[in-house]
C-alpha cells in the first residue's frame, strides 16, 4: 500500500481545538522543564505538542497522548526515545502490539 506524504502530514496535523485543549491542560508550560510557553507563537515555532506513544507506532492525536514541550526539550525527548529504541528495539514492537490490540 502506497501512502502519499500529504496524507501522512494531514493525519499528523492536530486540530486547533486539540492543540488548545493540551496547552490549557498543561497550563502553557513545557512539561519537562516548566518554561512558560504562553508568549510563544501559537504556530508551534517555540514549542511542540509531543506524542507520548509515537505517531509512527500508532499513537493517537488525542490529548491523552500529547504533552507540551519547548523545542529544546522536544528535541531531547526524541533523541532519548531514539536511543532507547536502538538499544531495545523490542520495546517499539511491544508498543505497537499494545496500541493495535483489540483486547
Amino acid at each position: 500500500m502506497l501512502i502519499h506524504a500529504e496524507s501522512i502530514a494531514e493525519s499528523r496535523s492536530l486540530s486547533p481545538s486539540t492543540r488548545q485543549t493540551v496547552l490549557e491542560r498543561d497550563e502553557y508550560q513545557c512539561q519537562r522543564c516548566n518554561v512558560d510557553v504562553t508568549p510563544m507563537n501559537e504556530e508551534g515555532t517555540d514549542f511542540q505538542l509531543h506524542h507520548i506513544i509515537p505517531f509512527s507506532a500508532g499513537g493517537a492525536n488525542h490529548p491523552d497522548n500529547l504533552v507540551t514541550l519547548c523545542n529544546d526539550c522536544h528535541a531531547q525527548a526524541h533523541q532519548q526515545m531514539k536511543n532507547i529504541v536502538e538499544e531495545h528495539p523490542e520495546l517499539l514492537s511491544e508498543l505497537r502490539a499494545i496500541v493495535c490490540s483489540t483486547e
